[in-house]
């Protein structure tokens, strides 16, 4: 007590010079753990553009994706909406759909189409008779702080849709919908909604077409066999009957004339090959090592169509389902990354556990490459 009383000064100045080591440690962490923890590296031999670590990420930890191929915090969403605070740690941790995701065949009469979520059919909220070719349900999920499934299903276009498929499958223009050629229509109409045409039948306006421009295409290294021709033309043919029905729909009015119906295939074309080489499959598990049920299938915004496949990747995807919002997409480190390592993911099912050949044949005929990772080479 004594020493206290004598040297009173002195303890309160070094209990000081504590307390400021201790803030200035731990605003040191939280600025390192806000920061931004990949980059898009531009050229790389044999695989263009990809993602990189621009710090240590620990396993567990996710990886910001709303990255730019230009290294800048993407603040708006090419469909004008924004992610809230990008800014923030999580929220940059999270890609959303460039445009509404796809069910799958089997899984549209049973799930929401909007959250994914288990839905029982409802006549009031979709028209999903039994008795129609083609069913669009949605839930009654919604939270505080967003509007419910149904509203979104209006808000994004998905009831007025349905409207255009039945017409088009009732006058027996196509036997199916399948779900590449609805998500590739999806995209195209959101490249010609709001958009002028140029000569060549882009829309020089649009952001959605940036976007999609942005992606790698599928590279024509192998030929094609018959069952991928036949899934082209198949998805031209849709697409196409789709667009022609829906032309006169106020929703989709465009500011210019469709482009001829030859530039139109020519853009379709395009777009399916981005899609062959970008798009994910959205699964109900936490991870495809997890052994998770494919639900459907989408194309994410930003840095998430920029990640290479390692057959040992460092890191895997986790999708994120909630009421009245579309699946978004993040990326978890299964270990740790190194800075200046590239983030690769597998872009085969990684609980079926093949050899070398299966795995390269499987790629070459999904994505068209030959695989160079590092199990491949070893």
């Amino acid at each position: 007590v004594d020493c206290q009383k004598l040297h009173y000064a002195a303890h309160k100045a070094e209990c000081r010079k504590h307390q400021t080591k201790k803030k200035a440690t731990s605003s040191s962490r939280s600025s390192s753990h806000n920061a931004i923890n990949s980059k898009v590296l531009q050229t790389q031999h044999n695989k263009g553009r990809s993602l990189v670590a621009t710090r240590v990420i620990s396993p567990g930890q996710g990886i910001d994706l709303w990255v730019n191929p230009n290294n800048t915090i993407q603040n708006h969403h090419p469909s004008g909406q924004t992610n809230g605070n990008n800014n923030n740690a999580a929220s940059r941790k999270r890609a959303r759909p460039m445009v509404p995701p796809v069910l799958l065949e089997g899984q549209r009469s049973s799930r929401c189409a909007v959250c994914f979520g288990p839905s029982v059919p409802s006549k009031k909220t979709t028209g999903a008779e039994s008795s129609k070719p083609y069913a669009m349900v949605t839930c009654s999920s919604s939270s505080m702080s967003s509007m419910s499934c149904e509203q979104m299903a209006i808000k994004a276009g998905l009831v007025a849709e349905t409207k255009t498929i039945w017409n088009v499958l009732g006058h027996g223009r196509i036997p199916k919908v399948l779900p590449t050629a609805l998500l590739v229509y999806r995209l195209l109409v959101s490249t010609l909604a709001h958009a002028d045409h140029d000569e060549n039948g882009r829309g020089v306006h649009s952001n959605s077409w940036s976007e999609i421009l942005n992606m790698t295409g599928q590279p024509e290294r192998y030929p094609k066999n018959d069952n991928a021709q036949a899934h082209e033309q198949a998805v031209v043919l849709t697409v196409l009957a789709l667009l022609q029905d829906s032309s006169n729909h106020s929703s989709i009015r465009h500011k210019t004339p469709l482009p001829t119906e030859q530039l139109l295939v020519l853009r379709i074309r395009e777009i399916l090959s981005r899609v062959k080489a970008n798009a994910f499959s959205i699964t109900d598990g936490n991870s495809d090592e997890e052994g998770g049920h494919v639900l459907g299938t989408a194309v994410f915004e930003h840095a998430a169509y920029l990640v290479n496949h390692a057959c040992s990747p460092n890191a895997v995807q986790q999708f994120s389902f909630g009421p009245g919002q579309f699946p978004c997409l993040g990326l978890v480190a299964r270990q740790t990354i190194e800075a200046n390592s590239e983030i690769t993911i597998s872009y085969l099912p990684m609980n079926l556990y093949w050899i070398k050949q299966e795995r390269q044949f499987h790629l070459r005929q999904a994505y068209h490459f030959d695989c160079e990772c590092r199990l491949c080479v070893e």
